[in-house]
């Protein structure tokens, strides 16, 4: 009975190893494969492939900017509307305190 457990743990861990091994070189074939491809890429300089290039590089750009812009309108809305909160909430107060019955009126 020892045995049969130890050849079927041995099993597992030969299936698991030779699984592991195979996905390690099909990745290492893949990563072989992209770079090839990226290389193929970079290489072609026809009129289409530089006009891509530069339509990208030009939509990176503008995405940035927009991005960019994005973030100061967001910031300088979020302060503000702190501010507008902020001075919500004191003239809040002000007229709480103005209140009949208010413990401030009482004092």
């Amino acid at each position: 009975m020892e045995q049969g457990v130890n050849k079927v743990v041995s099993f597992g861990i030969g299936a698991f190893e030779s699984a592991r091994t195979s996905a390690e070189s099909l990745l290492k074939n893949l990563e072989v494969e992209i770079n090839a491809l990226i290389a193929s890429g970079e290489s072609v300089q026809s009129e289409n492939a530089v006009k891509v290039r530069s339509a990208v590089t030009n939509a990176s750009a503008k995405i940035s900017t927009l991005v960019d812009q994005a973030k100061a309108q967001y910031t300088d809305l979020s302060a503000k509307a702190q501010k507008a909160i902020a001075d919500l909430q004191a003239k809040a107060s002000e007229l709480a305190a103005k209140l009949p019955g208010s413990k401030q009126e009482a004092a």
